[in-house]
């Protein structure tokens, strides 16, 4: 059994993936009359309060550098929230979240192509396999209907997104304090939706409100949580953790919003998951 001081990152990043699970579960059920940009504009702007709290009070506020630096990531991290909100809306959650999963895949692409990586053969295995498990999902979905091909594509775009973000933060992290990062991260897609979505906004109740405070919590709670753990663990180690969030996605599914999965949403997220797994386990 690991010691107390060994699991605890293991279970603060399961708990950040849980917050992530919950918010992405709420923007679900946002009224569908939001579009995406009001939707991506709410999360990010009510998030800058706390990150930017956080950052003043480890006085990890600095100058000019950091924010060009981490400037392009901002941008990356809106495409992930943007397509991965639109994806939520046209497809079921476990499927959406199962996807996504393909992010550490395009990471070893993306570090081959922009990072000069050498690419082994078992590692090209293990990619072939993960999309192996996106078509078997494209095959069928959990609905009648059927896998939203626009949808699907807007989750692969999302992890592509994603994949291309944590590059740049493999190299940012060396230098900049991870409260700046995590501030950066919510204030440039704020700046650059927020003029969008106030453009064609409409009066929302006090529960929309309360429900964007909480995105905006959860968002920066989440962020925070894992920053904690990794700098804590190995990343191999942690990075299975991130995979308890696709139990959480098929529990919240079923229990919130009535979707119940196929033989081939399953299937195919076994497969990615296992493609994930070998490829962290092989890149160490």
């Amino acid at each position: 059994m690991l010691p107390v001081a060994a699991m605890a990152p293991l279970l603060v990043a399961a708990g950040a993936i849980f917050l992530f699970t919950g918010m992405d579960a709420i923007i679900k059920g946002l009224p569908a009359g939001l579009t995406i940009v009001q939707i991506v504009a709410m999360r990010f702007t009510f998030a800058v309060p706390p990150a930017l709290l956080m950052a003043w009070r480890a006085r990890a506020l600095s100058g000019h550098t950091a924010w060009r630096a981490n400037g392009l990531r901002g941008v990356l991290v809106l495409g992930t929230c943007a397509l991965f909100f639109f994806a939520l809306r046209r497809l079921p959650f476990a499927e959406t979240l199962a996807l996504s999963f393909l992010a550490p895949l395009f990471m070893v692409l993306l570090a081959a192509a922009l990072l000069g990586e050498r690419l082994r053969l078992k590692v090209l295995g293990a990619v072939a396999v993960g999309f192996a498990g996106v078509a078997v999902i494209l095959s069928g979905g959990l609905s009648a209907a059927g896998t939203d091909r626009l949808g699907a594509a807007a989750a692969m775009g999302a992890a592509v997104c994603y994949a291309g973000s944590m590059i740049l933060l493999r190299r940012q992290a060396q230098r900049d304090r991870p409260e700046m990062i995590v501030l950066i991260q919510q204030v440039v897609p704020a700046v650059l939706t927020l003029p969008l979505a106030l453009a064609d906004w409409t009066p929302q109740p006090p529960l929309m409100w309360a429900a964007f405070m909480l995105l905006g919590t959860l968002g920066v709670g989440g962020q925070f949580l894992l920053t904690w753990a990794y700098a804590r663990a190995p990343t191999g180690a942690l990075a299975v953790m991130e995979y308890t969030a696709l139990p959480w996605a098929a529990l919240i599914g079923f229990a919130v919003f009535g979707e119940v999965p196929t033989a081939t949403v399953l299937l195919g997220g076994a497969l990615i998951l296992g493609a994930c797994l070998a490829v962290t386990r092989l890149r160490r």
